[in-house]
């Protein structure tokens, strides 16, 4: 098998086509394959819609990095603000560093995080820093496979993991970049508030225009 190529400075990546388009060099971007996943290129930049959820993020991440090492990659979407946050619906920020929010196991009173279960190839602590730009301030992130639903879930999570955003993707991206040796950085806009799925209180738009913001500053 021969190594990928290393032609490519940057790899953007993202659950939906409507969040790569929040990246400034989207609007240039041509597309170049559509199976497995959508793959687009802008120049030395190429963009990747992996799908929802940690299991897609990691294979639509992991398939484009097989084709072509980048010098970096970023991740970009919507996410979840936890109450206590200080994030607001309808903001952006980066994102500092990632764990995994459902990889564990419950014994009916306790949870119990993956690194107690010595599980291998993956950090201590179920913490996976990640790339700010320079000057920047960025929040910790957490990640699940089903997004939190209720006032008490949103709090067991954001006491067990000390999480400001909630997706369904970043740390899948941390951990197949952490295989790869590539640095991540990751920016997402606030949609909603983690808890109650209450639809009427979810500001996709505006969250999208505040990560388009972030992006082209």
């Amino acid at each position: 098998m021969t190594n990928p190529s290393t032609t490519h400075s940057l790899l953007v990546v993202a659950a939906t086509r409507m969040e790569l388009a929040c990246h400034p060099g989207f609007a240039d971007a041509v597309a170049v394959a559509d199976a497995p996943f959508a793959l687009w290129n802008a120049g030395t930049t190429e963009f990747v819609e992996c799908g929802p959820g940690p299991a897609l993020a990691g294979a639509g991440l992991a398939w484009a990095l097989g084709r072509r090492l980048p010098a970096k990659v970023l991740g970009i979407g919507i996410a979840g603000a936890f109450p206590g946050s200080g994030l607001a619906v309808g903001t952006a920020a980066w994102v500092s560093q990632e764990c995994f929010g459902d990889l564990g196991a419950w014994d009916g009173e306790t949870w119990i995080d993956f690194p107690e279960l010595s599980l291998p190839g993956l950090p201590a602590g179920n913490r996976f820093p990640l790339v700010l730009p320079d000057g920047a301030a960025g929040v910790p992130a957490v990640t699940v496979s089903a997004v939190t639903g209720s006032v008490e879930g949103a709090a067991r999570l954001r006491g067990r993991c000390g999480c400001d955003l909630e997706s369904m993707e970043g740390a899948a991206w941390a951990l197949v970049c952490r295989r790869f040796g590539i640095g991540l950085s990751q920016a997402r806009g606030v949609s909603n508030p983690v808890g109650p799925r209450d639809r009427s209180a979810w500001k996709i738009a505006e969250a999208l225009g505040a990560l388009r913001q972030l992006l082209g500053a």
